[in-house]
């Protein structure tokens, strides 16, 4: 099968086709606030809430709780204290009649009381003699590098006062740099041409 010639559409490169076009002129800044004119008169109301507080009130009203009556609550509150010392007194005499009575786990519970006191005893006596160590080791240091700060106070002061006064004089030569640049630049105007 053979196509015939006919008219052919010239074929354009693949550049050709994202290359955008040249823009046309700049409208400026009357164009902006013409098309920005209708924004400045509008208004929001950022303010919702009393809309919100209303919204809750109105589902609040809705998932109202069952009261209970006043006197329910307070015996309720009466009998869980009254039941609360109870417990309390029940533990109370079961553990005094098991201290009185030499039982044998609370002579075991007592003994591992002992162990474990003297344990945090020897541990802290460990503890404090690692402190006295590393403090007579570090306190030396420290007395060392408080003498070198106090010696090293005047030179480090000079030292901010030349850093200071070469700032200064970094600042005097970019104001320098800057006024004599702005005298030799052509002037340009808003649009972007050279005057």
């Amino acid at each position: 099968m053979k196509r015939e010639p006919g008219p052919t559409r010239p074929r354009r490169s693949f550049w050709s086709v994202i290359r955008a076009r040249r823009a046309g002129s700049d409208p400026g800044g009357r164009w902006t606030v013409e098309v920005l004119r209708p924004l400045g008169r509008q208004t929001v109301e950022c303010d919702v809430t009393p809309r919100v507080m209303a919204r809750i009130g109105v589902e609040l009203g809705r998932l109202r709780p069952l009261t209970a009556s006043p006197r329910v609550s307070r015996v309720a509150w009466a009998s869980s204290l009254l039941l609360a010392c109870a417990a309390l007194a029940f533990l109370g005499s079961t553990l005094f009649v098991l201290v009185m009575g030499g039982d044998e786990g609370v002579r075991e519970i007592v003994g591992v009381g002992l162990s474990g006191w003297h344990v945090l005893m020897v541990f802290g006596r460990v503890a404090a003699d690692l402190g006295a160590r590393v403090l007579a080791l570090v306190l030396p240091i420290l007395r060392a590098g408080w003498a070198i700060l106090a010696v090293a106070a005047p030179l480090l002061r000079g030292a901010g006062l030349l850093a200071a006064a070469g700032g200064v004089l970094s600042i005097l030569f970019s104001t320098y740099v800057f006024a004599s640049a702005r005298k030799t630049a052509p002037r340009v105007d808003l649009q972007g041409g050279i005057r």
